[in-house]
């Protein structure tokens, strides 16, 4: 094999694999993938944090030294974020059916998602390697709220603004959609191994050999 690829997978319990067995969640499961696409070994550190809102993850990476160095060298960055938001104020709307409750979180969401890309640009600004960062969109983690599919879309429509050449985002809310009995796990809001197996899926798919190649200097 040749160089080594340094991915960190970043973000929320998603990125941790709650839910599933040890080596079952997404990330270990598109490392093996990236590995068999470009032939070469992938060093995964896994940084996610159960339970992290999106204010929580910048705070984290603005002040975790430790998290910044593995920003630093990572040349593969898949995030996970904004799960918790929903989550935190879908529980008063439930009571309330306030919409000010999930309007106040979808501009967190916004605020802190930029910040957080920012950060990270400036974290790699030195570096000259090839780099890939991929925003993992939200799937609906509450289906039995009325509006949850709404305020997904709404989440996973700010991700767009986002995007740049080496910036990807990846839905992964149609794979659920009709499926949560099959990829959710007893909490019925973390998925299970088979839905960490289809976002890994839906990674391999939405980012072609030809984008990863560029991680080795290939064009």
């Amino acid at each position: 094999m040749g160089k080594t690829i340094h991915y960190v997978a970043w973000g929320d319990s998603l990125t941790v694999g709650y839910g599933a067995p040890p080596g079952g969640g997404f990330a270990p499961l598109f490392r093996k993938q990236v590995e068999q696409a470009l032939q070469t070994s992938v060093q995964l550190v896994n940084a996610g944090r159960t339970g992290a809102t999106t204010g929580q993850q910048l705070a984290a990476l603005e002040s975790d030294p430790k998290l910044q160095e593995q920003i630093q060298e990572a040349e593969l960055i898949t995030i996970t974020a904004g799960g918790n938001d929903l989550i935190q104020a879908a529980i008063p709307y439930f009571y309330s059916n306030n919409t000010d409750h999930l309007k106040h979180a979808l501009h967190a969401y916004a605020v802190n998602y930029s910040k957080l890309l920012a950060c990270i640009e400036s974290l790699q600004a030195a570096a000259v390697r090839p780099r890939l960062i991929v925003l993992i969109g939200l799937y609906d983690p509450l289906p039995q709220v009325a509006d949850a599919a709404y305020w997904v879309g709404r989440f996973n429509l700010f991700l767009r603004k986002l995007r740049k050449p080496h910036v990807r985002v990846v839905q992964v809310k149609k794979a659920f959609d009709g499926k949560t009995g099959e990829y959710l796990s007893e909490d019925y809001i973390h998925p299970n191994q088979n839905g960490y197996a289809a976002i890994a899926a839906r990674l391999a798919q939405a980012l072609p050999d030809a984008l990863l190649q560029r991680l080795l200097g290939q064009p």
